[in-house]
C-alpha cells in the first residue's frame, strides 16, 4: 500500500481521515499546526510534523513520502476575515503543497475544495461541477479556494500532476467544530433566527462518507485527474427540519424569529461594509453566507462522483446526526 501524507491532520476533516486510514493499516504522515492534536495522532501511529505550508516549502519537500498519496485537506474555512490570510492559506499554501508533491513524485493529489463557490443570493437545486461560476464570489474564502483549485488544474495540464479535486457540502460529524456547534451556541440564547419560509433544502455530508469519497478518489482512473468532483450524502433535506430535530434532541427550547430572506440579506450586506470600512476585528453577527447558507436551497448532483470514482455514502444521514448527538451529549457531560 502507498503512503499517504495527510496536511490540515490537525483539523475536523483531516483528523478523522488520519485515524480511519490508521485503522484500514495504511501508513501516514500527518501535518498540522496544532501540536498537541499532532501527538495524540503519533500515539495512534501516525508519523507527524509541524508545519506551516505556506513558508516550509523545503521542509515539505523532505517530508512528503516518495511515490505517496497527498490530501490536502489544510485550508482557512470561514465566512469571514483577512484576504491576507485567506491567499495564504489557501493559495500559497496549496501551491506550495502542489510543487512539493511534484518533487517527491506522488502517486496521486487530492484536493479538498468546497462548493461555498457556488453560493449566490438565489436558490439552486442539482448544482453539477460543470454548471458555469459566472456570478462573484460570496467571501474571501470561496474566491481563494476557487483560485486554488484554478492554480491545481494549471499544474495538471502543465506539470502532469495527478490532482483530483473534492467539493464536500456540509461536512457534519463528531467533533465537528463549525456547522452544528455554530447554531446550537446560537440556540442556546433562546432565539433560533429562521431565515425566509423556513423550507428551503440543503444537502449535507457525514465526515465519513468524505473520507470514503476521498479513498474512492485515491483508487480512481488516471483519465479521471483534473476533474472535479461534488461529494454529499445525496440526501437534500429541508435545513429547519434538521435543526429542529437536533436541537430538539440535546433538549434545548427555542423560540424561532422569521427572517424575510431578502432582508437578512442586506443586513448582512451592510454589516460586511461596515466592518471593512471601519476595519472592525472580530465577525459581524450576520453574513450574506450565513443567511444564503441557513435560508436558500443549495442541493448538489453527485452523479459525477457516483460514476467516475464509484463513490456511495456508507452513513445515512439519520445515523450520522444521531452519532453526533451521541457525541455531543457524551461530551458534554
Amino acid at each position: 500500500m502507498r503512503p499517504f501524507f495527510v496536511t490540515g491532520a490537525t483539523g475536523f476533516l483531516g483528523g478523522r481521515l488520519v485515524e480511519i486510514l490508521l485503522e484500514q493499516g495504511h501508513s501516514v504522515v500527518a501535518v498540522g499546526r496544532n501540536k498537541k492534536a499532532l501527538e495524540n495522532l503519533k500515539v495512534l501511529g501516525a508519523e507527524t510534523h509541524a508545519c506551516d505550508l505556506a513558508t516550509e516549502l523545503e521542509l515539505l519537500k523532505e517530508i512528503i513520502p516518495h511515490g505517496s498519496i497527498v490530501v490536502h485537506c489544510a485550508a482557512l474555512s470561514s465566512a469571514w476575515g483577512k484576504e491576507s490570510d485567506f491567499y495564504e492559506a489557501n493559495v500559497t499554501s496549496t501551491e506550495n503543497v502542489a510543487e512539493a508533491a511534484l518533487h517527491r513524485g506522488v502517486s496521486r493529489f487530492v484536493h479538498i475544495s468546497t462548493p461555498s463557490v457556488y453560493v449566490t443570493t438565489h436558490d439552486q437545486h442539482n448544482i453539477s461541477e460543470t454548471d458555469p461560476l459566472d456570478h462573484a464570489m460570496i467571501n474571501t474564502y470561496a474566491k481563494t479556494k476557487l483560485l486554488a483549485e484554478k492554480k491545481l488544474l494549471v499544474q495538471v495540464y502543465k506539470n502532469q500532476l495527478p490532482v483530483i479535486i473534492l467539493r464536500p457540502q456540509g461536512i457534519i460529524g463528531p467533533k465537528d467544530p463549525s456547522i452544528l456547534p455554530r447554531i446550537i451556541r446560537v440556540a442556546r440564547k433562546g432565539k433560533l433566527p429562521v431565515f425566509g419560509n423556513g423550507k428551503n433544502k440543503i444537502d449535507l455530508t457525514y465526515v465519513d462518507n468524505v473520507v470514503e469519497a476521498i479513498l474512492c478518489a485515491a483508487r480512481a482512473l488516471t483519465e479521471h485527474h483534473g476533474k472535479i468532483y461534488n461529494i454529499t450524502n445525496g440526501e437534500p433535506v429541508e435545513n429547519y427540519t434538521i435543526l429542529r430535530s437536533v436541537l430538539g434532541s440535546l433538549g434545548i427550547p427555542v423560540q424561532e424569529k422569521r427572517i424575510p430572506i431578502g432582508i437578512a440579506i442586506r443586513m448582512g450586506s451592510m454589516l460586511e461594509t461596515i466592518y471593512r470600512m471601519l476595519s472592525l476585528k472580530g465577525e459581524p453577527i450576520l453574513t450574506r453566507y450565513s443567511v444564503c447558507a441557513l435560508g436558500l436551497t443549495r442541493t448538489l448532483d453527485i452523479t459525477n462522483a457516483k460514476r467516475d470514482l464509484n463513490y456511495s455514502p456508507k452513513i445515512s444521514l439519520q445515523e450520522g446526526i444521531q452519532r453526533y448527538i451521541q457525541w455531543y451529549q457524551t461530551s458534554e457531560s
